[in-house]
């Protein structure tokens, strides 16, 4: 049997657990499957690559930055065929991710009353997708934001920070670092202070969408006994649900965790 053809299409995406966790759980689950990275410099190449692979009968793919916004400019990061369609059909599994694998710390949405991110790409999108809370994003040059309902853009410093947090009473706060700020060297010291304002609130919770590298923001946050976890969960949860809209099964959980922890030489962040 020739396997199906699956994989990662992005640029810069060496460090990717994704071919393990789909390899794995392919081997796992006795479906004959192959998927690989795909490092694409273009939206030329990543449009060339896709029509070619749709012509060779490839399965499906994951997508991620700086390419999860160009189609449609929609926020996306799987793709798969649809029976009765001449090209790839489109979806996201960030956000099901992200709040499947935040339940393991405590977080159901209906308990959030406001997120505070950092960062605000697509990730961001996907989650702020399935919330009508208010949803702060701590940006380097929040003038070059494009407005978006419900989202207020604010500058990136620890005071800032701070009254942000303060202007509330911390109840319900869910906290999203969702930058690539810890692994390019910033562990984000500076906001440790404002974070313990949290310390004896019920439901608040920190999740860094990192998962290689444990910044000082990350420590703070579980000084201040605030649960919290890295991105672990979530890239395990949105592998899974690809893996259903491919195969119409998953692996467990339990399974891809560990294949992953055996291979993270790192200290995790979260």
């Amino acid at each position: 049997m020739i396997p199906q053809q699956l994989g990662l299409i992005g640029r810069g995406i060496g460090y990717s657990l994704s071919p393990l966790i789909h390899n794995t759980s392919a081997q796992h689950l006795g479906i004959a499957a192959e998927y690989h990275l795909y490092d694409l410099a273009t939206p030329e190449a990543v449009n060339a690559f896709l029509l070619k692979a749709w012509q060779n009968g490839s399965a499906g793919f994951n997508v991620t930055q700086p390419w999860k916004k160009l189609f449609d400019n929609q926020s996306i990061n799987t793709l798969f065929r649809h029976p009765g369609t001449t090209t790839w059909s489109a979806t996201s599994t960030d956000a099901e991710g992200f709040f499947s694998g935040a339940r393991r710390i405590g977080c159901r949405r209906e308990k959030i009353k406001r997120v505070i991110f950092f960062g605000n790409g697509g990730a961001v999108d996907a989650i702020a997708s399935l919330l009508d809370v208010p949803l702060h994003c701590l940006v380097r040059e929040p003038s070059r934001q494009t407005p978006i309902k419900g989202r207020t853009f604010h500058s990136w410093n620890p005071a800032e920070f701070h009254r942000i947090l303060s202007a509330t009473d911390g109840e319900g706060t869910l906290i999203v670092q969702a930058t690539p700020a810890p692994l390019n060297g910033h562990s984000l010291e500076e906001f440790v202070p404002a974070i313990g304002q949290l310390r004896g609130k019920s439901n608040k919770w920190f999740v860094d969408l990192c998962y290689s590298q444990v910044s000082a923001l990350m420590e703070g946050a579980r000084a201040a006994a605030i649960p919290a976890q890295d991105g672990l969960p979530m890239l395990i949860e949105q592998a899974r649900s690809a893996q259903t809209i491919w195969w119409g099964k998953s692996a467990p959980y339990q399974l891809i965790e560990s294949a992953c922890l055996a291979v993270i030489t790192g200290p995790r962040q979260g």
